[in-house]
C-alpha cells in the first residue's frame, strides 16, 4: 500500500512563483492555482497510491510561536496576489478528490510528519511530494521525497549527497546551521559543511556537545555560547517536527474519492482555465496501483523453450514492448548483446552475447524465432527512442511491419519543454527509479555491455521493455484530440520514414573534403598573420586569453560581454559587435568561422563515412527543439551555412553515384506563408495568391513607392523587415541588422504594421494568449510551450506557430512521399530534410518523374489560404541542386 503526501502549502508557494499571468474575468490572478493543479495531476500520475493527503498551513500562528515569538518574523507579509489563490487551491483540491487536511496551531509538516509515522506502523510506503529540507528528516525506509517540479527523488542516500548527513541527522543539522527564512537561529558562523563535518565525526548534536570543549576557533566559542544560553536547545526544538498531531481523519478517509467533474468544469469556467481538461480526465482514469517492479522480478531467458513461450504470450496478447542492447556505434555498425520483452506485468531479458560462460541462445537463432512477431502488422510494437531499436533489427534482416508505438516520441507531443529521457519519463510518470546506463557500465566493472554480468543486466534491461510498456498507456491514454492528432497522424508515422532516409545515407566526397581543409589551412594561417600584423606582436589567435589581452587591453575595445567565469569574451557573439570598428576582431572571427567549419566538416567527415557502406548516416531527432523542427547530429547538417561560397563549398562534397542525381525540393517563404494564413492579413495574402515577390511588395509598401521603383537595398532591408518581425526582432534587433538608428528602424516597423495591420493583430494577439495559457499551438494542433514572461517569451509565442507550423508541413511531405515512394516502384529515395529543403537520390532517368511527383506531394502536404510554392533543383552534387 501507497501513502501520497502533498505539502500543497509549499507547493502552492513555488507555483506562484513559476506560475504565468494568468488572470480571471475580474482581474484577480490565477496563475499559482493552474500550475498546482497540474501539479497535483502530475503528482497523482507519477504517484498511484491507495491513500493520499493534500496538506495545507492553517492561517494564524503555531505552538512555535508561543515558543519563540520572533519565529518566521523575518519574512515579508504574504503577497495579495498569492494570498487569495490559497481558496481557490483548496477548492481544486477538494474537487480533485483528494483528502485535504488543514489542522490549526501545527504546520502542514507536522500533519506529514504524523502521517508518516503512522505508514510506518502499518507497513505503508510514504511518498511525500515537497522540497521542504525540514521533511528530509522523515526519509527512510519506505519512505521517499519528491519534488514534483524539478522531478528529483530523494531517499536516504540522495538526502546524505545533497546536505552531508542521513535523514537522522537533519534535526540536529537544521539546529546547528540555523534558517534565516524562519528565524531560527542556529550557532552563529556554522554553515552546511561544519555542521555536517560535526555530525559525520561525532554522530549526534548530544555527542558534539560533548566534545565541544575541543572545538578551537570562533565556531567553538559559539558553540559553547549556543549551547549554554539555550539558543541551541531552541532551534532544536524549532525544527523538530511534531509526529502526534490529532489528523481529525480515520486512515481509511485517506482514501482518494471519484472527482467531481461538475465542481471541476465549473471552477475551470470561473477562473478561465480552457485546459484543465486533460488533468480532470487523468483523475477520473487513475488507479490505486503499486510502483512498477523496474525489472526487478525479470525472467532471464536463456534457451530456445522459453523463448518460445514468451512468443507464444505475445501472440496471445496481440502486443508487446521490447528494446535492445548493443556495444559500437553508430547505430548502423552496432551489435546487439541481448534484447527484452514486456507483456502486462511480466518482462524477460534475452541475452544473447554477453561475455560470461553461461548459457545464451545463438543470436541468429533468438531473432529468427522473434522475427515473425515483428514482421506481423497485426501484433502492436511498443518501445523507447524506437528509431534505434529499428535499426539494430534492419542490422539483422529483422524487418518490422504494422505500428511501433514509441514512448519517446509520444511524451514529446505531450509534453515538448521536458526530459524525454526514460529514467525521467519513469520518474515522472511511474514513480519509478530506473538505474542509469552509466550506473551500470562504470568502466570499472565493464567496459561496454556485453560484459556487465547478465544478473546484473537483465533487471536493467527488462525495465526499459516493462516501463515502456506502462508508459504507453499512462501517455496516450491522457491524450486530448488535437495532441493525439499531432502524434497519431505525424510524429508516430515519421519514425519509420527517418529509419529509411538515416539507413540510406548519402555519399561524401573526401577527396573534394580533403581540398576544402587544405585550403582553409592556408587562409587561417594568413589570418594569424594578419592578426600579428594588425597587433603588432606576436600571439595566438586560437587563445582567448591573448586575443582578449590584445583587443581589450592592447586595442581599447569595450567589453560587451564575459564569461561564467568572469572572463572577457572572445566568442563569436563579442567578436561580431567589434568587427566594424576594430580590424583585429574582424580578422578573429573570420578565422573562428573557418577553424569550426574545417574541424566540424572538411576533417570530420571523411571519418563518420562508414566502411559498409561507403556513405555518411546522419541521426535525426524528432524530439529536439521544442517547436517539432526535426535536427540532426553526427553530423550534424543544419549548421552548413547556406548562402556563402564556404557553405557551398561543403554542399559540392556531398554528391550523387554515377548515373544519379540529387534533387532538391526546397519550400519558398513557407513561415511568410503561413504568417499569412494565420493572421489573414488581406495585403499578404494577396501577394501570395498572385504569385508576388513579397520582399518586393514590402519594400513598395513600406518606403511608398512602386514595386518596380524598389531598389535592391530597399527590398534587402524588406526582406530583414518580413523575416525579422516574424522572429520577434525588436527596433534595437533591426538597427543592428540595418546598420540604421534606432529611431529609423522604429519608423520602418512602424510602416510595415500599418500597411499589414492583420500581422499586427496577430502578433499581439498571440503573444498575449500564448504566454496566459503557457502554450503557442500551430495549424496542425501542436503544442509548443511558452515559459516566463516579457519580450523573450512574447517572441516565442508568436514564432512558434510559423516554425512549428512549417516543421509540421514538412513532417506531412515526408511520410507522404515516403508512401509514394515504396509503392511507386521507383528506385529514387529520400535522403536529407534540412531546414526546409528535402533532399532526394534518383537515377537520372527518374528525376525529372521524381521531382514534379514531389513537387506536388509537397504544395499538397495542406490546405492553406495561400498557395504552396516548392522549388525544385537536380544536380550531380548538393551544391549545384539547391
Amino acid at each position: 500500500m501507497r501513502l501520497l503526501l502533498v505539502d500543497a502549502t509549499a507547493c502552492l508557494f513555488r507555483a506562484f512563483h513559476a506560475a504565468p499571468d494568468l488572470r480571471a474575468d475580474d482581474g484577480s490572478p490565477t496563475g499559482a492555482v493552474f500550475v498546482l493543479a497540474n501539479i497535483l495531476a502530475k503528482l497523482r500520475r507519477q504517484w498511484p497510491a491507495e491513500l493520499i493527503a493534500c496538506v495545507m498551513d492553517a492561517p494564524g500562528g503555531t505552538f512555535r510561536h508561543r515558543m519563540f515569538p520572533a519565529y518566521k518574523a523575518n519574512r515579508p507579509p504574504l503577497d495579495e496576489e498569492l494570498r487569495v489563490q490559497i481558496a481557490p487551491s483548496a477548492e481544486f483540491i477538494r474537487a480533485s478528490g483528494c483528502p485535504l487536511l488543514v489542522i490549526s496551531d501545527v504546520e502542514a509538516d507536522d500533519v506529514i510528519g504524523t502521517l508518516t509515522l503512522r505508514a510506518a506502523k502499518e507497513k505503508c510506503e510514504v511518498i511525500i511530494a515537497s522540497s521542504d529540507k525540514d521533511l528530509m528528516q522523515l526519509v527512510g525506509d519506505g519512505v521517499k521525497m519528491v519534488d514534483g517540479m524539478q522531478d528529483k527523488i530523494y531517499d536516504a542516500e540522495a538526502v546524505r549527497k545533497k546536505f552531508g548527513v542521513t535523514p537522522a541527522q537533519m534535526a540536529d543539522y537544521l539546529a546547528l546551521v540555523g534558517d534565516s527564512a524562519d528565524n531560527i537561529p542556529g550557532v552563529k558562523k556554522v554553515g552546511a559543511k561544519t555542521a555536517a563535518k560535526w555530525l559525520n565525526e561525532c554522530g549526534d548534536l548530544d555527542s558534539i556537545l560533548k566534545q565541544s570543549a575541543g572545538i578551537r576557533g570562533v565556531v567553538g566559542a559559539n558553540l559553547r555560547a549556543a549551547a549554554s544560553d539555550g539558543t541551541l536547545a531552541l532551534s532544536r526544538k524549532l525544527v523538530e517536527l511534531k509526529t502526534d498531531v490529532d489528523a481529525g481523519m480515520e486512515w481509511n478517509e485517506l482514501t482518494p474519492s471519484p472527482p467531481d467533474e461538475a465542481k471541476w468544469r465549473e471552477l475551470c469556467e470561473r477562473y478561465n482555465f480552457r485546459n484543465l481538461a486533460g488533468a480532470m480526465r487523468e483523475f477520473a482514469a487513475q488507479k490505486s496501483a503499486p510502483a512498477p517492479k523496474a525489472g526487478g522480478g525479470a525472467e532471464i531467458v536463456r534457451d530456445p523453450d522459453a523463448l518460445r513461450r514468451w512468443t507464444e504470450k505475445i501472440r496471445a496478447a496481440g502486443e508487446f514492448a521490447f528494446d535492445t542492447e548493443t556495444i559500437g556505434s553508430p547505430a548502423m555498425a552496432a551489435e546487439i548483446v541481448g534484447f527484452s520483452l514486456a507483456v502486462e506485468n511480466e518482462s524477460a531479458y534475452v541475452p544473447l552475447a554477453h561475455k560470461e560462460d553461461t548459457p545464451q541462445i545463438p543470436r541468429a537463432r533468438a531473432l529468427e524465432m522473434m522475427a515473425p512477431l515483428f514482421a506481423d502488422s497485426g501484433i502492436l510494437k511498443i518501445a523507447h527512442n524506437a528509431k534505434y531499436d529499428l535499426h539494430i533489427l534492419a542490422n539483422y534482416g529483422v524487418e518490422v511491419a504494422g505500428i511501433v508505438e514509441d514512448t519517446k516520441v509520444a511524451a514529446f507531443a505531450r509534453d515538448p519543454g521536458s526530459p524525454t529521457n526514460l529514467p525521467s519519463l519513469c520518474a515522472r510518470h511511474l514513480g519509478a527509479q530506473k538505474t542509469t546506463f552509466k550506473e551500470l557500465v562504470d568502466k570499472k566493472t565493464a567496459a561496454n555491455f556485453a560484459e556487465v554480468d547478465i544478473a546484473r543486466a537483465a533487471p536493467y534491461a527488462a525495465s526499459d521493455a516493462e516501463c515502456a510498456w506502462r508508459l504507453r498507456a499512462v501517455l496516450t491514454g491522457a491524450m486530448d484530440a488535437r495532441v493525439r492528432g499531432v502524434y497519431e497522424e505525424l510524429d508516430r508515422p515519421l519514425v519509420p520514414v527517418l529509419l529509411r532516409m538515416e539507413r540510406a545515407g548519402v555519399l561524401v566526397d573526401a577527396e573534394e573534403l580533403r581540398r576544402f581543409a587544405a585550403d582553409m589551412r592556408t587562409r587561417m594561417a594568413q589570418l594569424q598573420a594578419r592578426a600579428v600584423e594588425i597587433a603588432g606582436e606576436g600571439f595566438n589567435l586560437n587563445s582567448p586569453k591573448q586575443l582578449a589581452k590584445m583587443l581589450y587591453d592592447r586595442g581599447g575595445a569595450a567589453v560587451s560581454k564575459k564569461t561564467a567565469t568572469g572572463e572577457r569574451s572572445t566568442d563569436e557573439s563579442a567578436l561580431a559587435k567589434l568587427a566594424d570598428d576594430f580590424p583585429l576582431a574582424a580578422v578573429a572571427l573570420e578565422h573562428r568561422q573557418l577553424a569550426k567549419l574545417t574541424g566540424t566538416y572538411a576533417e570530420k567527415l571523411p571519418r563518420m563515412i562508414l566502411a559498409e557502406t561507403g556513405r555518411v548516416h546522419t541521426d535525426f531527432s524528432q524530439t529536439a527543439a521544442v517547436t517539432g523542427r526535426l535536427s540532426s547530429s553526427a553530423p550534424n547538417l543544419q549548421n552548413i551555412p547556406i548562402r556563402t561560397e564556404l557553405g557551398r563549398r561543403i554542399r559540392r562534397a556531398f554528391s550523387a553515384p554515377a548515373g544519379s542525381a540529387l534533387i532538391s525540393a526546397d519550400y519558398s517563404q513557407i513561415e511568410l506563408r503561413l504568417m499569412a494564413h494565420v493572421s489573414g492579413d488581406a495585403a499578404l495574402r494577396g501577394a501570395f495568391a498572385r504569385g508576388a515577390d513579397i520582399h518586393r511588395q514590402t519594400a513598395a509598401e513600406v518606403f511608398g513607392v512602386a514595386e518596380e521603383a524598389v531598389s535592391a537595398e530597399q527590398r534587402r532591408a524588406a526582406k530583414a523587415i518580413n523575416f525579422g518581425l516574424m522572429y520577434g526582432m525588436s527596433a534595437f534587433g533591426l538597427a543592428r541588422g540595418l546598420k540604421i538608428s534606432q529611431t529609423q528602424a522604429r519608423h520602418y516597423m512602424d510602416l510595415y504594421f500599418s500597411r499589414y495591420p492583420g500581422v499586427a493583430d496577430f502578433m499581439s494577439r498571440a503573444a498575449r494568449e500564448s504566454v496566459a495559457r503557457g502554450f503557442s499551438e500551430t495549424i496542425f494542433g501542436r503544442r509548443v510551450p511558452v515559459s516566463g514572461k516579457g519580450g523573450g517569451a512574447e517572441r516565442a509565442a508568436i514564432n512558434a506557430p510559423m516554425q512549428g507550423g512549417a516543421a509540421d508541413l514538412m513532417k506531412r511531405a515526408m511520410i507522404r512521399a515516403d508512401e509514394w515512394l515504396r509503392n511507386s516502384g521507383l528506385r529514387t529515395r529520400m535522403l536529407l530534410q534540412v531546414h526546409d529543403e528535402l533532399i532526394l537520390e534518383s537515377p537520372l532517368e527518374e528525376a525529372e518523374e521524381a521531382g514534379e511527383r514531389l513537387r506536388e506531394l509537397m504544395t499538397g502536404a495542406a490546405e492553406l489560404s495561400v498557395p504552396l510554392a516548392v522549388e525544385v533543383r537536380a544536380g550531380g552534387n548538393w551544391d549545384e541542386a539547391h
